[in-house]
């Protein structure tokens, strides 16, 4: 290390043991940590969107984005959970006479097999090109498979930025180079085969073949089902005529329509239709939301954060006609009219339909992998055939509660499937990640971490009504979920108290001086 350009960073007394600094040299900025005694340095934005790592928490040797909880380990770079793809730049780092210097970058490299590719004989199919599927070929790689690994989907494009879709995307400030998860030549410069425009429309467990809409077929020696879901459609009258938003091409071809248009309906008061709803509003639309609840989203987060949520939406200038369903819908592009069970006719420009996804597994029709309408899996993602997983939106895993449930969100899925790499792999993934989702809100991030099926108790932190707030879901006091507007990093201590098992009594999460992340530090002095 003689020959290196070292850079004086910091005294060393300056840097407490678990509070990360940033330090700037140069046009450079660099995360320091102290860990067990020792001095790291680490590129200081999250891989995913960015996010300046300082303003995460350090919890032992991992650091959490506060923004989408992904984690780091700041001792090695290392990627430790989605929705981050790639390592962090990591800095030679020496302690002398009482002051932290660092060496020059060392980027990080997305590390292959100690075999050659196609040393082992196996084929592994990933089939759909999602969260799931792309996650599951980075990690068999990431993991040593030395293998051959095909990963099919129906779509004309390799895997992209999903939850992307109904935010900058159509707001314009995202463009399409901003789509796709990876450049180009990654997938064969990792020997990863993607087969686009390939839609499978059988598959033969115990033959372990699929065969192609085309009416080839391919052979497998493990395969995993990571097709996601479909959008439901509307039963009413004109409702095929309507827009849908779920893949790239939807999103094209809504986004043509809002640039020619003035005004939408959406029908459906969920998540992505709310996003959404607000991206179109950015746009100078007039819109329109028509659902049948009362209250937009109070099944997931209760009346209150709901009430708090279409506030901002109609503040914002969006419609929303709850407790009202579509009963027809007539007319062609730029004349379309949605009349209300109420009689109310609604004149727009284009209709979105969002009532919600299907798991995508007409192709397993005839099978023993489906139950209940969905691929039911172990702890490995393991479906009940042997060598065959499943992950995503089709998969149905059981929760702490023990319950079996379809979870729809990116990063869970993402989690899932590199979940069921390492069982195809035949390795022990370890203990299930806490369910984590972010949505874009009128301008505000929601977080949301855990599950709470049903609860009996919301306990709040802040103030809902001024937008700032964390709020804790119980049942029969025990903790399921949190959710939060403004108050990121102490959601991140929730995630990790409910991720390690811990306990957090509705009086303490509700008590604004109780130090939340200290309490989820003890629970892990190990780190």
């Amino acid at each position: 290390m003689a020959d290196i350009e070292w850079r004086k960073a910091s005294s060393d007394s300056a840097l407490v043991e678990g509070v990360p600094v940033v330090v700037q040299l140069g046009e450079e900025k660099i995360l320091l940590a102290r860990v067990k005694g020792t001095v790291y340095a680490v590129g200081h934005e999250c891989p995913h969107y960015q996010e300046k790592l300082e303003n995460g928490v350090l919890f032992g040797a991992e650091i959490v984005c506060k923004s989408h909880f992904a984690r780091m380990d700041v001792t090695t770079g290392r990627v430790v959970s989605a929705p981050a793809m790639n390592d962090l730049p990591v800095y030679p780092v020496k302690v002398q006479e009482g002051e932290i210097w660092v060496g020059p970058a060392e980027k990080p490299k997305f590390p292959k097999p100690p075999a050659p590719i196609g040393s082992d004989p196996r084929l592994f199919l990933i089939i759909g090109a999602g969260a799931a599927g792309n996650a599951a070929a980075e990690t068999l790689r990431r993991q040593g498979f030395a293998g051959r690994i095909c990963m099919v989907t129906d779509e004309q494009e390799r895997p992209y930025d999903r939850p992307n879709l109904s935010k900058d995307f159509i707001t314009g400030k995202a463009g399409e180079e901003w789509l796709p998860l990876r450049g180009p030549k990654f997938y064969p410069a990792q020997g990863i085969e993607l087969l686009t425009g390939r839609r499978v429309a059988s598959l033969d467990p115990v033959g372990k073949t699929v065969r192609f809409a085309d009416g080839e077929s391919l052979g497998f020696d493990k395969a995993l089902i990571a097709t996601g879901g479909t959008p439901r459609k509307l039963s009413v009258p004109g409702g095929d005529g309507c827009l849908v938003l779920r893949t790239a091409a939807d999103a094209r071809a809504l986004l043509a329509a809002a640039a020619q248009a003035r005004s939408a309906v959406l029908i459906g008061a969920g998540f992505i239709g709310l996003e959404l709803a607000g991206s179109l509003r950015e746009r100078g639309l007039a819109v329109s939301v028509v659902a049948p609840e009362a209250i937009p989203l109070a099944s997931v987060l209760g009346d209150r954060i709901g009430a708090g949520l279409m506030a901002l939406h109609q503040a914002t200038g969006v419609s929303l006609l709850m407790g009202r369903k579509p009963v027809r819908i007539e007319g062609a592009a730029g004349v379309k009219v949605t009349t209300l069970d109420d009689g109310t006719r609604l004149e727009s420009d284009f209709v979105v339909v969002g009532v919600g996804v299907q798991p995508a597994i007409e192709y397993l029709d005839g099978t023993a992998l489906i139950a209940a309408g969905a691929v039911p899996v172990d702890g490995a993602m393991r479906t009940s055939v042997p060598d065959i997983f499943a992950a995503g939106d089709v998969a149905a895993v059981a929760g702490p509660d023990g319950v079996r449930r379809r979870v729809e969100h990116w990063v869970v899925a993402e989690r899932q499937g590199a979940r069921a790499a390492l069982g195809m792999m035949g390795r022990d993934p370890g203990p299930a990640e806490v369910e984590v989702f972010w949505s874009r809100q009128a301008g505000a991030s929601l977080k949301y971490v855990g599950h709470a099926r049903d609860w009996d108790q919301i306990v709040y932190r802040g103030s809902v009504e001024e937008g700032k707030y964390l709020a804790g879901f119980y049942n029969k006091g025990t903790l399921r979920a949190g959710a939060s507007i403004g108050m990121a990093r102490d959601l991140v201590a929730v995630e990790r108290i409910l991720r390690l098992g811990g306990g957090l009594s509705a009086a303490e999460l509700g008590d604004a001086s109780f130090d939340l992340i200290a309490a989820a530090r003890a629970m892990g002095r190990s780190g």
